[in-house]
Order: C-alpha cells, then structure tokens, then sequence
C-alpha cells in the first residue's frame, strides 16, 4: 500500500457490524474527494468482514500492533494508536464505527495544507455546560479526568484542553515519535504508559496524543473545534433534540454520532423525525 497524506481509519468488531455498515453508506455518499478508507478488525472477525464488505481495505488487527489487552475499550486505544507502523499514510481520521456522516467532506476539512493537519483542541465551554446542565460534575468529566492524569508525565501547564470528541485527527509523526523515540529511551511500551496512567484513572488516546503533541510541536498546531456533533448521553439528546435537525447539524458538523448504549433502542434518524 502506498503511503497517502491521510485515510479514514475505522476500528470495528463484529458485534458493530451494522453501525459499521452504516457508517461506510455515509463515507459512499458524502466522500467527495475518495479519500482511502481503511478498516480494522479483530482478527476473529477478519472473514466475516472480509465475506461481508468488498470495496474497502480490511486488515486485521494484528497487522497493525498485537496487543493481549483484554478490556475491549482499552484494546481499541492501543491499536489505533499503533496504526503508524502500517506505514500507509502520514495523517488519519479516527473514526468509531457508530459515527456517521451527514454532509459532503474534502481533504481541506482535515487539513491545513498537504503536509499538515488540524488539531482538534478546545476548551469545551459549551459540552461542559451541558453536562452541568444533566448533572455531571463538570470538573469531573473523563477528558479532565485523563487528562490531569496524563499531563505530569510530560511537564505540560496551562488550559486543560479537549482533544476530542471523535473522530480524532492525528499525525502519525507524533504517534512515532512518542513511542519510538520518547517512550523508547525510557525502556517503556506504550502499553506500559498507557498502564502507568491506567494506575490512576482509565486513559484517553486523544488526550495522550494532544499533551505529547502539545510538549514537542512535532507538527504545526491549528486548532480546531470538534468535527461531528456527539450526543454522549440520553439526558443530553432529551435537552436538546427539539432544537435541532439535520439542515442545522451540516451547517456546523460533518457528523453526528449517538455514543451510549442507549442508542441501541432507538432507530436511525430519530433525531430527525
């Protein structure tokens, strides 16, 4: 595979089967520009994906990085984190497969110019009321969480920033270099600092690459505020369902995605009707 300036990067399993199937209906329709998508599976699930969808790349998951991980949430960060040693792009999108395209996309969504791409960094305001207004501790969110347990290994101050929600954009520069060059002269895996955070609170990708990217400035950094509108709980969709639909989401978002179990109940484009 030749190497490309970016890829879609989607992570799956086969109990997401249909959301995946859903997803990439979305990319076809709305992937102006055949941006490479890549898919990733759990090596059990690797025949069924591959019997299953023909027009994209599916790889398992042992090509990328072989982890023995057993909590699935952990799992998945480790292998996106991984997906550098491919040596297929430069930059990717993260996608989840319960993400969801809702207008047309372009390179120039994701980057600034050919070598470089945004980062997704902010201070969340808005999401942080939000969750206030559901009552969620806003101090207490998970990035916050992940993050004041991650920023000391790397010497970092300032505005506690969110470097989500997904999908996440990331250089693959910054991942090589965290765990062939930092991480390495310490004698450490990633796994081992992705488990030394573990000790103190569940960890976050996104927060690890964004404080890494923030203490080296291996790339360029042009911030930017969340691709997709995420819902992450029901009490939220309840707030605020009665003020949206889709022509107001394309306006501001590539996307939306129904992140909690909850979502499971409901059928596609409720939120629409």
């Amino acid at each position: 595979m030749k190497t490309n300036t970016l890829i879609l990067f989607v992570k799956t399993y086969r109990p997401d089967f249909e959301r995946t199937q859903n997803l990439l209906n979305s990319i076809e329709k709305h992937n102006k520009e055949n941006i490479p998508v890549v898919i990733s599976v759990n090596d059990v699930d690797f025949d069924f994906f591959n019997e299953h969808i023909d027009h994209y790349k599916i790889i398992k998951d042992s090509e990328i990085f072989f982890s023995d991980q057993k909590d699935g949430w952990r799992y998945q960060q480790i292998i996106k984190a991984n997906v550098y040693r491919l040596g297929i792009c430069e930059n990717y999108l993260c996608i989840d497969s319960d993400s969801e395209f809702i207008r047309d996309f372009y390179y120039s969504d994701f980057m600034y110019d050919d070598k470089t791409p945004y980062t997704i960094m902010h201070e969340s305001k808005s999401f942080l009321e939000k969750m206030e207004n559901i009552g969620i501790d806003s101090e207490k969110i998970f990035f916050k969480e992940a993050l004041r347990a991650t920023r000391p290994f790397f010497g970092n101050k300032g505005k506690e920033w969110d470097y989500g929600p997904s999908p996440y954009l990331w250089s693959c520069k910054v991942w090589e270099h965290l765990i062939e060059v930092y991480l390495k002269e310490q004698n450490k895996s990633f796994e081992d600092f992705f488990n030394e955070i573990d000790k103190i609170t569940s960890p976050s990708e996104c927060v690890i690459y964004g404080e890494y990217l923030l203490k080296t400035k291996l790339i360029d950094i042009y911030p930017i505020d969340e691709f997709f509108k995420v819902y992450h709980y029901e009490k939220q969709y309840n707030i605020e369902k009665k003020f949206h639909n889709i022509e107001k989401l394309k306006k501001n978002y590539l996307g939306i995605i129904f992140q909690s179990n909850w979502r499971k109940k409901r059928k596609k484009f409720l939120l629409f009707k």
